[in-house]
């Protein structure tokens, strides 16, 4: 298989993924947003929430590093798989099985803190982080629009008449 397809086969799985974690309704702002000052004036953040949500995200935090990192190297596998010659179809599926896998993980672990961060805030403020996340959501669909990336560029000029 030609690094190309590959390029290409990595490319639909990362951007299918994005498009899966993007939809998800039940999410928040990336990074410690609780420390922002902007954002915890929003949500009107007490001192023993902040308290709280640094707590409660350490231990997810660190876990989600070495799950990202189990993701990049499956991803990496899957890459070496897709280009090994001779090709082997069997070990490419096993090797995106274990991408898929390490990504359920990586989600999971993320799902996790956020019921914990959605116990800690008050339903008043869990709506207004919701609002935000919909407000940067859309504020980056809108950039993606306006300045189109590479692979959305290369699609535009091939695209069939």
């Amino acid at each position: 298989m030609s690094g190309r397809v590959t390029k290409v086969l990595v490319g639909v799985v990362l951007v299918v993924g994005a498009g899966v974690a993007s939809a998800e309704p039940f999410s928040a702002l990336p990074g410690k947003w609780w420390e922002r000052p902007r954002v915890a004036a929003q949500l009107n953040l007490t001192p023993d929430q902040v308290a709280k949500l640094n707590e409660a995200t350490y231990p997810h935090a660190r876990a989600m590093i070495d799950l990202k990192a189990s993701v990049e190297k499956a991803t990496l596998d899957l890459q070496a798989a897709s280009d090994a010659v001779p090709f082997d179809v069997e070990k490419t599926r096993m090797a995106f099985s274990v991408l898929q896998l390490a990504r359920q993980r990586l989600e999971s672990q993320r799902f996790e803190m956020l019921l914990k961060v959605r116990g800690i805030l008050d339903t008043e403020q869990w709506k207004r982080l919701q609002a935000l996340v919909r407000e940067r959501r859309d504020e980056g669909a809108a950039d993606a629009e306006a300045t189109p990336g590479p692979l959305q560029k290369r699609l535009q000029q091939r695209r069939w008449n």
